[in-house]
């Protein structure tokens, strides 16, 4: 289990803000998870941005990035979910916004959001069954 948070500036869209916790979640997956990585977002249109192979989006380079480090996971699964189910995730964002720094945590969680990914972490198992 990772989790993480970031305050993020000059961003231009929400699109964008998706892409690059997408792209920092997958470069932590890459450099500390050896099992299965599930990717989760409620934002449909990065996941279809991510499976197209050219695009001329104005995230272009973020989306490479995103795809180099899905290329060097050797099991990777996408999930698009409804906002509800991605409560975790919002709970970050919350947290990021209410911070300027970073925090990275690896086979923990923080205590203010345990019963929220032990509820999600359920769900995903159900998804893969």
């Amino acid at each position: 289990m990772l989790s993480s948070w970031r305050t993020l500036f000059d961003v231009s869209s929400v699109e964008e803000v998706e892409a690059l916790a997408c792209k920092e979640g997958l470069r932590l997956a890459v450099e500390w998870v050896r099992n299965q990585v599930i990717l989760k977002t409620d934002y449909a249109t990065v996941i279809l941005a991510i499976r197209q192979t050219e695009t001329r989006s104005l995230l272009c380079f973020i989306l490479e990035d995103i795809r180099d480090y899905i290329s060097n996971l050797p099991d990777m699964v996408i999930h698009t979910v409804k906002r509800e189910h991605n409560c975790a995730a919002h709970e970050l964002a919350q947290l990021a916004k209410r911070t300027t720094h970073m925090a990275v945590w690896r086979a923990q969680v923080l205590r203010c959001i345990e019963r929220v990914i032990a509820q999600e972490c359920k769900e995903c198992n159900s998804l893969s069954e």
